[in-house]
């Protein structure tokens, strides 16, 4: 992510307890009913807005002008205020979307924009976590605006929310993901968290819609799966399970990072453990560097 100014960003992971309270008020977003559109709103403290259960925008009480902040950072040199207040105004008199017309300006590409509110979205959440605000409405609305390119699962902005501790790790991680997770397989990577009991996860697959609760649980036991297998046969690189139904786990480690790919099928699963087998020892994993075992 592109360097910005963080006097007023909040730390992800500096306070005990602020993990936890960040990955409720996602679970909140996980638990409105599908399709959900509207405003999840908490109190006077800040608002999280949603399109189809997809986090479009949120906003804490003293975060009024951190998106020009973030904007204002996304070039070198750095875009002068007056600029993206100028956009803003002309937006406002027409009515039209701020991400289109800043991107059609040239002013941020759409990846720059879309990182912007990703980082804000994320910010803004951390924010209403520190004062553990609770949510009190859902305020439901028809209106369909919002650019599905500029929107995010939970597991997105869970993810997001690790990325201040070592950008660097969030980075390889994802890109591990993609180069490795094959059609019918969707994942996360994880730590062991310092702040918070189990995985601390730090990148997930694009569009991962598994619910966090859900996805945090899946770590949680992946951590203690490779640690049990690992201590009994140190040569196994990748550990299959039948976890429910036609769902299979595949869980591996690399540079101190775990992961874990949930695959709707047989075949996922097998395609997966291909994969990660022929870019560590070649064409097809030796049998020894695989363990299958029983899901819970």
């Amino acid at each position: 992510m592109a360097t910005t100014n963080t006097a007023h960003a909040v730390g992800p992971m500096s306070e005990r307890g602020l993990a936890a309270s960040a990955l409720g008020i996602l679970a909140t977003v996980d638990e409105l009913p599908a399709g959900a559109t509207g405003a999840l709103r908490f109190g006077d403290l800040g608002v999280v807005l949603v399109e189809s259960r997809r986090i479009c925008w949120a906003a804490a009480v003293p975060m009024r002008l951190r998106l020009t902040d973030i904007l204002c950072g996304k070039r070198v040199p750095p875009i002068p205020r007056a600029t993206i207040e100028e956009v803003f105004r002309a937006c406002k008199a027409k009515g039209r979307p701020l991400g289109e017309s800043l991107v059609e300006s040239g002013l941020v590409s759409e990846s720059g924009l879309k990182s912007a509110i990703r980082q804000h979205t994320s910010e803004a959440i951390l924010h209403l976590a520190r004062v553990q605000a609770v949510a009190d409405a859902f305020l439901p609305h028809t209106q369909r605006g919002y650019d599905p390119r500029f929107s995010f699962t939970s597991c997105e902005i869970l993810a997001s929310l690790s990325v201040a501790d070592d950008p660097a790790r969030a980075k390889s991680s994802e890109l591990e993901l993609d180069d490795v997770l094959v059609p019918e397989s969707t994942g996360a990577a994880f730590v062991r968290s310092d702040f918070a009991p189990g995985a601390q996860i730090v990148a997930v697959a694009a569009d991962c819609d598994v619910p966090v609760i859900d996805l945090v649980e899946v770590c949680n036991w992946a951590t203690g799966l490779l640690d049990v297998v690992r201590a009994i046969d140190a040569q196994v690189r990748v550990i299959r399970v039948a976890w429910c139904g036609r769902t299979s786990l595949v869980t591996w480690r690399k540079y101190g990072v775990d992961y874990a790919a949930l695959c709707s099928s047989g075949a996922a699963a097998a395609r997966l453990v291909s994969e990660l087998g022929r870019r560590s020892h070649g064409d097809v994993p030796p049998e020894s560097l695989t363990r299958k075992v029983r899901g819970p």
